[in-house]
């Protein structure tokens, strides 16, 4: 692809590879292959997913539409004597020509290796099991990397399943060496288990945790849940998407992540509805059964 996605005709040429990691796909550059860190690398990046679009499918490009589907990564051998690469994580927003640097991606890290060793980046010379030492330069931490490695690749068949996706495959296995506070001051950034929140006029209870990944959990009953309603209900219910959207953001804030909540990352905090474990729907029992 060009490094200039307005420029015609397609002169500039950058590899890239499609990769899934987890439940997430996103596309994997060698940082050598990239201009510099800045709006040119990001017109890369946004060019690449298809963004902007303002009908929200990213059509003219290879990401899907939603958040989980428009990601990238750049990888490079570590500049850290106790790392073997490292890598940067951006999430692509998809209405927008922007992109998002604010934390790292739990899904696409385990795709980070095998990326390394097919594009030449690291090797690992004998077969059987390795480990790899990433270092994430979102969050500045590292992260062991365990899998199976075969002629230079890593082994990618295997009888592991990963709920939310199809078929099996080699599992890989992360380890957060020093996870606690990748964004804020520690793993309870406010000092407490539980924050109230005001939002849009009503007090929610929030435990705000930064282990790995700042996240704001909430009960489903305080968003008028129960926690067994299906992705497809809540992605249609728009109030309640808004009222979660302002949980987060207002998180955010309580999180020292940002001053208002306007300003709060499109990557971080993430927000998780818990409820206790209870029967499952018909629908859901026939998912599980498959």
């Amino acid at each position: 692809m060009s490094a200039d996605p307005n420029s015609r005709p397609l002169n500039t040429w950058i590899d890239a590879m499609f990769m899934r990691g987890g439940t997430s796909k996103g596309l994997f550059f060698r940082e050598q292959d990239l201009p510099p860190a800045g709006p040119q690398r990001d017109r890369v990046f946004t060019g690449a997913l298809g963004s902007p679009d303002p009908f929200g499918r990213q059509l003219d490009g290879m990401g899907g539409g939603i958040s989980s589907l428009s990601k990238v990564v750049s990888v490079a051998p570590s500049s850290r004597p106790d790392a073997d690469v490292e890598y940067t994580f951006g999430q692509v927003a998809v209405r927008e020509a922007a992109v998002d640097y604010s934390g790292n991606c739990g899904n696409l890290s385990p795709a980070v290796v095998p990326f390394a060793l097919l594009a030449g980046i690291h090797e690992v010379d004998d077969d059987g099991p390795a480990s790899v030492i990433a270092h994430n330069t979102n969050t500045g931490k590292l992260i062991e990397v365990r899998l199976e490695v075969a002629d230079g690749a890593a082994v990618t068949s295997g009888d592991f399943v990963l709920p939310g996706v199809a078929g099996s495959g080699a599992p890989i296995e992360l380890r957060y060496l020093d996870p606690s506070g990748s964004r804020t001051s520690g793993a309870l950034p406010t000092g407490c288990s539980v924050d109230t929140l005001e939002v849009g006029g009503r007090s929610i209870e929030v435990s705000l945790v930064d282990v790995a990944t700042p996240m704001v959990f909430v009960a489903a009953t305080d968003l008028g849940l129960t926690g067994a309603e299906l992705p497809e209900a809540l992605d249609a219910d728009a109030e309640l998407a808004a009222l979660v959207e302002r949980t987060r953001r207002a998180g955010a804030v309580a999180m020292g992540l940002c001053a208002v909540p306007e300003d709060a990352p499109q990557s971080v905090p993430k927000i998780a509805m818990v409820a206790p474990p209870g029967r499952l729907s018909p629908a859901r029992r026939h998912r599980r059964a498959r």
